[in-house]
């Protein structure tokens, strides 16, 4: 591998990557700008992590394998070959091709390294030492360099080099428990991979402590983010529950069925309404709100009895009828919306996290705001490899002059891929 151009985020000494003032970057909120991402990942918690730093204002270069990309490009469902998972992960990255198991791959790779502030790799533990960056060479090469190492069981521990999922480390860390019922279906599952999703949000807080970590120390960092970790995190409640006494696998908590004040209800229209009545005050004004005073007492009994007369109550109206009541007497509770119903919702219109591409794909604008101003949702989807001639330009690879047949066939730059064709040409 080649010796380092600059130290990692020396911006002054590589002349290429010179910080920007987040005011100067065309009015846009940018904290982030002049920072440099190496992207190394891949499916969901990886490109979403990317995804928020270069929401606040880095540079993301996405390093992806020649022939199919990072999977995600391929999830369903897709629109003209496009895929709506894609076009919310990726969307405002560089992409760069590169077969990391080939000399070539892996010296542009590490051209790209020398050059950046944060490496973020999710590899298994220890493939990425095996490719030739050991977190100990790494640190002494480059010495400024973060490297985020996120995995699904963490770098150290008895399940370290065990495959898994999302909802393989929500079972194993316990939220499933509460939710899990003797029959089987989809309606005992988590709605959403939390796992996945607080794993990414944990790698961005622990990057973004890096980095002002550096600016004190001028030492950069080696994180390590387990999604089994997040998982654990995520589980405050079960922790909680369990002060009172260990609870049994389908045994529901206060926050996951046991409550009937804190539950969902089916409507005069088969629709659905979500109650949320944990304090009293909120119950009180709800029982004087429907004239059912002989209710007031029962507020967070947890017998069938309760849950049997809010069934019967909530069947009387219609869901509107149930949302303008709701609204009424401000309580909180509301109806269960679809995912196209939410985003339609005049309070996500205001909110303006959801937005669409040209493509008419959904995109997602950084979840707050800075001043009243929120990062834009970044709208262009890089083609697999798009910047990796431009890229070997600006790192003085010598592939950069070598023809783009040789290039490709050296490991650096898109391959054709029958697959990912089709997924052009079918709908």
């Amino acid at each position: 591998m080649t010796e380092p151009l600059a130290p990692a985020g020396d911006a002054e000494a590589s002349g290429v990557f010179e910080a920007i003032p987040a005011s100067e970057v065309s009015g846009v909120t940018a904290p982030l700008a002049g920072m440099l991402v190496a992207d190394f990942s891949r499916h969901l918690p990886g490109p979403l992590v990317a995804r928020l730093l270069a929401d606040l204002g880095a540079r993301v270069v996405k390093v992806e394998e020649p022939s199919a990309g990072d999977p995600v490009r391929g999830a369903p469902p897709t629109s003209k070959g496009t895929s709506a998972l894609a076009a919310i992960l990726l969307a405002g990255v560089e992409s760069v091709a590169l077969d990391l198991k080939q000399p070539s791959g892996r010296d542009v790779a590490d051209r790209l390294i020398a050059r950046a502030d944060v490496l973020l790799e999710t590899f298994r533990p220890g493939t990425f030492a095996r490719l030739g960056w050991t977190r100990e060479e790494l640190q002494r090469r480059f010495p400024r360099l973060i490297v985020c190492s996120l995995s699904g069981w963490g770098q150290d521990g008895p399940a370290a080099p065990r495959a898994g999922h999302d909802l393989t480390y929500q079972a194993a860390a316990g939220l499933l428990a509460p939710i899990v019922s003797a029959s089987v279906g989809t309606q005992a599952l988590p709605s959403a991979p939390i796992s996945d999703l607080s794993g990414a949000w944990s790698a961005v807080s622990a990057i973004l402590a890096a980095l002002f970590e550096r600016e004190r120390t001028g030492r950069g960092t080696a994180i390590d983010v387990s999604l089994f970790d997040a998982a654990l995190h995520s589980n405050l409640i079960g922790w909680a529950a369990e002060a009172g006494g260990a609870k049994a696998v389908g045994q529901p908590l206060a926050l996951t069925g046991d409550l009937p004040c804190y539950a969902t209800y089916e409507t005069a229209d088969r629709r659905k309404v979500a109650l949320a009545f944990l304090e009293p005050h909120f119950w009180h004004r709800f029982c004087r709100a429907v004239e059912r005073p002989d209710l007031v007492g029962n507020h967070l009994d947890r017998g069938a009895g309760l849950r049997r007369k809010l069934e019967r109550l909530m069947r009387q109206r219609t869901r509107t009828q149930w949302e303008e009541l709701f609204v009424a007497h401000d309580l909180p509770a509301g109806p269960v919306l679809t995912a196209a119903e939410a985003r339609a919702s005049a309070q996500a219109q205001a909110r303006g996290v959801v937005q669409s591409g040209a493509d008419g794909l959904p995109r997602l604008a950084f979840p707050a705001r800075f001043d009243g101003h929120r990062p834009a949702a970044a709208e262009r989807l890089p083609v697999l490899g798009a910047a990796t001639e431009d890229l070997l330009e600006e790192l003085g690879a010598p592939e950069a002059r070598q023809s783009r047949w040789r290039r490709r066939k050296a490991g650096v730059g898109a391959r054709w891929n029958w697959k990912r064709l089709l997924r052009r040409l079918v709908p």
